[in-house]
């Protein structure tokens, strides 16, 4: 996490917290840091994620989000998924259309 410099929490859900950070290698390139509640044991159990697995599969597409990175801290168990940023998340879009 140290490559990024954090500006705002974005959200929050049951099983992680998403933050808008700036790319310290990359001024100005912002992107979306989901921060996993749960912490896990091994980079084994990290690469066995479901949704890890399916991002890394289903990339490139232009209907998903992108993941850049995977952040994986062992001495403490935590994990977080660095996304590219989007202006708008879906259940504001679908909010906003209905």
């Amino acid at each position: 996490m140290h490559q990024y410099k954090l500006i705002s929490k974005k959200g929050e859900g049951t099983f992680s917290e998403v933050l808008k950070a700036e790319s310290l290698k990359k001024p100005g390139h912002y992107v979306a840091i989901k921060c996993m509640k749960t912490h896990f044991n091994s980079v084994e159990q990290v690469n066995q994620l479901r949704e890890i697995q399916a991002l890394k599969k289903l990339s490139p597409h232009p209907h998903i989000v992108k993941l850049l990175e995977v952040l994986y801290d062992e001495p403490t168990g935590r994990l977080a998924l660095v996304f590219e940023l989007m202006e708008i998340n879906l259940y504001e879009l679908i909010k906003g259309k209905l």
